[in-house]
């Protein structure tokens, strides 16, 4: 099983991809872009003032771009998975 690493800032919009930083097991931090599903999150292709200047990117763009869930924030997963029980009654 892949190892999660913590979610630290993000995911948001840039340039018509996705950034995040994450939190290292050591306590340092990494940016990280998404490529696609089959590559996933890679380091870099962004920096920090990038990544911290952008509008954060919302569950239909997540869903978009085949981000798993594991790696959504967990208040919007949460929100969102609420949103979708609630459409369902």
């Amino acid at each position: 099983m892949k190892k999660t690493l913590e979610l630290a800032y993000g995911p948001v919009n840039l340039r018509g991809l996705l950034g995040r930083i994450v939190k290292l097991p050591d306590g340092s931090g990494r940016v990280e872009t998404w490529r696609r599903p089959e590559e996933g999150w890679v380091p870099g292709g962004a920096d920090v003032a990038e990544i911290r200047g952008a509008p954060p990117a919302l569950p239909k763009r997540l869903i978009e771009y085949g981000v798993p869930e594991e790696d959504w924030p967990p208040d919007m997963l949460e929100d969102w998975r609420r949103e979708q029980r609630s459409k369902g009654k």
